[in-house]
């Protein structure tokens, strides 16, 4: 009986549409691991089967470079596609080993699992780019003073290098996220079969070392039932995310200001103001990372309320949801590095914007606590004072000296204490403690930072080496 036209619209042809494109080797490969474990069953031996069991791992190796064929009315999905393929080239007999112990259950897990890795990979290999790129920046200007904000107001001078290791320290956190979450979903669900296992002795190490794993799901109901690795893959893409839409959201204020400037191929025009320069690049960035955490939902919602068991709701139904978060991260942090090393802080703009701030209050306060032993809170009202006083008289308070304390009430002091305490290069340079942002703390700070980008590549490759060679001993063997 044909499939009933909105079951074969709605869920059966897309999901082989979406197989065909980002499953097919996955399939492949697995039954080939599949395969190598039935090979090692007491049933396998005698030399018609090691013949027929080698034919078919040879058609399968064939079809690992093959196209599925178009969707025939009768078959589901791309495993009975590729069954069908394989019974007419060497019959449904030979085909039948393949049937051994396996489930479409631990079958398509093994292979979500597979994609899954293919895609925190590339989001690691995005975000080590991403990083080393902000270290380069950061490299550039160590002694870029930045009026920092807190509660959306200037608050304190830092560095464009103190504040771009700042946001490469968050991304690190989200590597280590990254990589967690790939060793955890890196088990293998195969020889799990339906979800009780299989009478037959299926060498389940053997298979995940031939797929690349760093073994077997140790439960055989965990390994078609769980769906945590797919919310923990969402959840690390998410924090990816929210973290760089954060940095998004400054680098835009900076261009609006003046502070940050694109390069002419990351901005448009307007269509009848012509002074206009859109920083479009960053703006599509800001959507997209928005779109990542939309996607996420889709996923994480399909696990909600659901029975512990193997179902569509976390199968297939979410793969597409799972591809949709790529595409949008990848796609937002690809604008975002290309503004980063497309675009530049302004030297002259901040160099005037911290002559004229009033954010290095805090350091004249503990001035006067340090030299003229007063207590931080009464030295704290004095500077509060004399910022009004600056303020009212409109005077940039990095030009007050030593009268104008005086004159709200506080000790005699030399006009150079007071300048120098209120100029932001030296508020920036007397920060020099652990984690500060003196020019030197922050050269040590940016040398741990790329040892850790380092690590981290060194970490992503040997992942990427493991998969290669398992690929390439499947394909030999």
């Amino acid at each position: 009986m044909p499939w009933h036209p909105s079951y074969r619209g709605r869920v059966l042809e897309p999901d082989y549409l979406f197989a065909s494109r980002h499953l097919l080797p996955h399939f492949v490969q697995a039954l080939c691991g599949h395969l190598q474990a039935v090979a090692r069953l007491p049933v396998a031996e005698g030399d018609d089967a090691r013949r027929e069991i080698a034919a078919l791992h040879a058609a399968l190796a064939e079809l690992d470079r093959t196209p599925l064929p178009q969707q025939s009315p009768d078959v589901p999905d791309a495993y009975f596609a590729l069954q069908r393929v394989l019974e007419e080239r060497l019959g449904a007999p030979t085909v039948s080993w393949l049937r051994i112990g396996l489930s479409r259950n631990d079958l398509d897990m093994t292979v979500y699992r597979m994609r899954a890795r293919e895609l925190l990979l590339a989001a690691g290999d995005q975000l080590t780019t991403l990083r080393g790129a902000l270290l380069a920046k950061a490299a550039d200007h160590v002694d870029t003073v930045l009026i920092a904000q807190t509660h959306h107001q200037p608050g304190q001078p830092t560095t464009v290098a103190h504040y771009l290791v700042a946001v490469e320290a968050m991304l690190a956190r989200d590597a280590e996220r990254l990589l967690g979450a790939y060793a955890r979903l890196n088990r293998c669900p195969l020889g799990a079969a339906a979800l009780a296992g299989s009478s037959h002795p299926l060498d389940r190490d053997l298979t995940a070392a031939a797929l690349g794993f760093d073994g077997p799901v140790d439960n055989t109901y965990d390994a078609v039932a769980s769906s945590d690795w797919e919310a923990e893959v969402v959840s690390v893409a998410q924090s990816v995310a929210l973290n760089l839409s954060r940095f998004v959201c400054d680098l835009l204020s900076w261009t609006a200001a003046g502070w940050y400037r694109l390069a002419d191929d990351l901005v448009q025009g307007s269509s009848i103001m012509p002074q206009k320069r859109n920083p479009v690049a960053l703006e599509h960035a800001r959507t997209r990372f928005s779109r990542a955490l939309g996607a996420a939902g889709m996923v994480l919602y399909s696990s909600h309320n659901i029975p512990y068991a193997d179902l569509n709701d976390f199968g297939p139904d979410v793969q597409g949801a799972l591809q949709m978060q790529h595409v949008q991260l990848s796609g937002g942090i690809e604008l975002l590095l290309a503004s980063l090393e497309g675009g530049d802080f302004d030297r002259s703009r901040l160099a005037a914007v911290a002559a004229a701030t009033d954010t290095t209050a805090t350091e004249l306060a503990d001035v006067l606590v340090r030299e003229r032993a007063l207590a931080f809170p009464e030295a704290h009202a004095l500077v509060a004072k004399l910022v009004a006083r600056m303020q009212a008289e409109g005077r940039a308070l990095p030009e007050a000296r030593g009268d104008d304390l005086a004159a709200v009430g506080g000790p005699e002091v030399d006009d150079e204490v007071v300048r120098t305490a209120l100029d932001p290069v030296a508020f920036v340079a007397r920060r020099s403690g652990f984690g500060g942002p003196a020019p030197d703390a922050v050269r040590h700070q940016l040398e741990r930072a790329r040892q850790r980008v380092e690590r981290d590549a060194a970490s992503l490759e040997g992942r990427r080496q493991a998969l290669s060679g398992a690929r390439a001993t499947l394909r030999a063997s």
